[in-house]
């Protein structure tokens, strides 16, 4: 009995092993290549689910002058105008660079919740070049979210 659970386990792993590989042998994962529609569906997914189980809080006493937005938007193009878009609408110099693109907020805003945008920021995003900015105010990174 237990020689044939071993055997359909370990026929199981090489199945799993050599899809893997053949998997990995037919789909690009080059930087040049766009990422497939399934796996911009699982990553999309993923993420979303994440950052809906940890929704950041706005700080309690969140007010926003003419001076946080001339700041933020200073600190937008000093930190993320090279990745997500240039001032008055142009593409970024960095934007057809990694994989998979930016999103470029200064020809297409965001259209998430700025609080996703605001975990975004302070965390980052594995696997796509997005650093986190912990290191920055709470107010500081909800006014770049706006």
């Amino acid at each position: 009995m237990v020689g044939k659970c071993c055997t359909i386990l370990l026929a199981t792993a090489g199945v799993a092993i050599g899809l893997c590989a053949v998997a990995l042998a037919v789909i690009d994962i080059t930087n040049d290549a766009e990422p497939s529609r399934p796996e911009a569906w699982v990553a999309s997914t993923v993420l979303q689910v994440r950052v809906r189980t940890q929704k950041p809080r706005q700080p309690d006493h969140f007010a926003t002058t003419e001076d946080d937005l001339d700041r933020a938007s200073t600190m937008y193009q000093q930190m993320g105008g090279f990745c997500h878009g240039a001032a008055r609408g142009r593409m970024a110099p960095f934007a057809k660079a990694p994989s998979p693109r930016p999103p470029q907020f200064v020809i297409r805003p965001s259209e998430r919740p700025t609080w996703m945008d605001a975990y975004a920021i302070q965390h980052g995003i594995r696997w796509t070049g997005m650093p986190s900015f912990q290191s920055l105010p709470e107010s500081d990174i909800w006014h770049l979210a706006l």
